[in-house]
């Protein structure tokens, strides 16, 4: 820095004595402009502001900021950047994390961070501040979730994520069955309630250490002639901090990953970037059966719809949001889909008891395909959540009664030319349209209580059948079917799905006449059929569409008449088109030829 401003000063003092010299055409008693010596004065870099100093640091990513700013460089260094509090709080509140703080009086030493989880010793908040640990746990989360998606994209195990404390290391390596690790979680709480001492990181050692005498310890527990005891609330739901304001197993190995992601995300849930950060994780775990299974135990589904609930503008949250749904929604083993199943349809299931901001998680969903409707990304990832949601009776009653034909033909409608949006909503008309199947008499008595439960609290909604809604649809919904089937023609995933659509259709013997309406729909089914013999589904699909609309042709002899001459209408309706399409080109080959005769001549 010395160097540079000597040779500055050295330029400038060069410059003013070529200045000073009398060059033809200047007299000699000319006045040299002066400048004050003060200029040349070392500017350091301690005389930026916060503000400026955030800037800078928003080129960084998260976790360089944090090393760049606790570097011990100097005294003066650690009091103008590393001690201040409110460099911390605005990084903590600007990109990517954009924490949701409050402000004004609300903002002082009392509550400025109590919903998040802090370090509970005071003499550790006293020592570094508020928000430069908060930062510290938004950059400790981002760590762990980085470490997840690396190890997820190639293909090795996940390990537990170094930290720069040892006392803080949790060696989870060495225990990778998440029942043994809270059979230890169990003793620990069980001796502090006899009385038991010891400190946390006494607790954190006997946790994960590794003795021969686990097991023994384990069997003399279960056999004993004491009473059983059964799960505790940790091993059930790991969603609310401690006590003392902390939060737990947040660094889990991948085995039981699912619970620190889940506890991420309720520690700082108002928090827009870590919500968005887990998000994005959680689909490389949920791909995997028995994550997803201990995903719905964890109630994974209430923390993904509270997110899109309390950050309703955010339409990267959204997507990556359906795109979490989607792979929540999947069918499991035997009855474990209900665990998925009663957390969308149930409206107390979101928010905790008594709250007064309930909502239903599909009308949720359905709020956010409404809002951002001319987002084609989140349109096709909502539509392909919709089609794992309708595979559930119930859950498709609901969605249809709520508006779902309306929001994903109206997603159809927005983006015409979108193959990825008119492939997820297809599919999701396939499920929708389809006749539910009456209830068979294995439904228990407690089912059909939580039947009429749910589409009491629904209201209005609840009181309109699925047919009153499919009927006022059909119409849009089949001329939308078959307008996807001309623009993608030549995708046969997309026109097979179509084909099913219109399959499902025709199982309703009133929406015949639809169909038989719909401009081009009986000639695309031939023309299906004709183009994609190799295609089974779509053969037998397209196949039984025809042959059922001609059932109905065969016994309504006015109606064949009157199907008769709509085909010929359309047949000279195409004609007169095709004519107009010629007789333009035709003009516009004219006009071209006119312009290179004259460009010649």
């Amino acid at each position: 820095r010395s160097v540079g401003r000597k040779m500055l000063q050295e330029s400038y003092l060069s410059a003013q004595r070529d200045l000073s010299e009398s060059p033809p055409g200047v007299k000699s008693n000319d006045v040299v402009m002066k400048v004050d010596d003060t200029l040349f004065e070392e500017a350091t870099i301690y005389s930026l502001g916060h503000d400026a100093m955030a800037n800078i640091a928003s080129f960084l990513h998260p976790q360089e900021t944090h090393s760049f700013l606790t570097t011990p460089l100097s005294k003066t260094w650690l009091q103008t950047f590393t001690a201040p509090q409110e460099l911390w709080k605005i990084l903590c509140t600007s990109k990517p994390f954009y924490a949701m703080l409050p402000s004004g009086r609300e903002s002082g030493d009392g509550g400025s961070t109590s919903s998040y989880p802090l370090c509970n010793d005071l003499q550790m908040r006293h020592l570094f501040g508020r928000y430069r640990l908060l930062y510290a746990s938004f950059v400790r989360c981002m760590k762990y979730l980085n470490r997840l998606q690396d190890d997820a994209l190639n293909g090795r195990q996940p390990s537990v994520t170094l930290q720069s404390n040892p006392s803080d290391i949790y060696p989870f390596n060495n225990n990778v069955s998440l029942k043994a690790y809270f059979a230890k979680a169990r003793r620990i709480v069980r001796s502090h309630r006899n009385g038991g001492t010891g400190n946390e990181i006494e607790s954190q050692e006997s946790l994960t250490s590794a003795s021969s005498n686990d097991k023994k310890r384990k069997r003399s527990a279960n056999g004993g002639s004491g009473p059983r005891l059964g799960n505790s609330m940790v091993t059930n739901r790991l969603l609310r901090p401690t006590a003392a304001g902390e939060v737990d197993n947040v660094n889990l190995p991948w085995s039981c990953a699912i619970y620190s992601v889940v506890n991420w995300m309720v520690a700082f849930q108002d928090v827009e970037g870590i919500q968005i950060m887990c998000l994005k994780t959680l689909p490389y775990l949920l791909e995997d059966e028995q994550q997803r299974t201990t995903a719905q135990r964890a109630g994974l589904t209430d923390n993904v719809l509270r997110a899109m609930v309390l950050f309703p503008d955010s339409i990267e949250l959204h997507t990556v949001a359906f795109h979490t749904l989607v792979l929540l929604a999947r069918p499991l083993g035997g009855n474990e889909g209900m665990l998925f199943h009663t957390a969308m349809v149930n409206t107390r299931g979101i928010f905790n008891n008594g709250s007064t901001n309930s909502k239903n998680g599909i009308v949720i969903m359905l709020d956010s395909m409404r809002r951002f409707a001319q987002d084609e990304i989140l349109q096709a990832m909502s539509c392909w959540s919709l089609v794992n949601v309708a595979l559930t009776p119930l859950q498709k009653s609901i969605l249809v009664k709520l508006g779902g034909l309306t929001v994903t033909a109206n997603a159809m409608l927005q983006h015409p030319y979108n193959a990825e949006v008119q492939f997820r909503a297809l599919f999701a008309l396939i499920n929708l349209v389809i006749p539910t199947e009456p209830r068979g008499p294995e439904e228990t008595e407690q089912m059909r209580e939580i039947e009429r439960e749910i589409f009491l609290q629904l209201g209005e909604a609840g009181e309109t059948t699925e047919r009153e809604m499919l009927d006022a649809s059909v119409g849009q919904i089949t001329n939308l079917v078959v307008v996807s089937m001309k623009n993608f023609c030549s995708s046969e995933a997309i026109i097979n799905r179509a084909c099913l659509v219109l399959h499902n259709l025709s199982l309703n013997e009133a929406y015949h006449g639809t169909l038989l309406w719909t401009p081009n729909c009986y000639q695309m089914l031939e023309w299906c059929i004709g183009n994609y013999p190799h295609d089974h589904v779509l053969q037998q699909s397209a196949g039984g569409t025809l042959q059922r609309l001609n059932a109905t042709l065969s016994s309504n002899e006015e109606l064949r008449v009157r199907f008769t001459h709509s085909i010929r209408a359309q047949q000279q309706h195409s004609l007169e088109l095709a004519r107009q399409e010629a007789v333009y080109l035709q003009e516009q080959h004219l006009e071209q030829q006119q312009q290179q005769n004259v460009n010649s001549s």
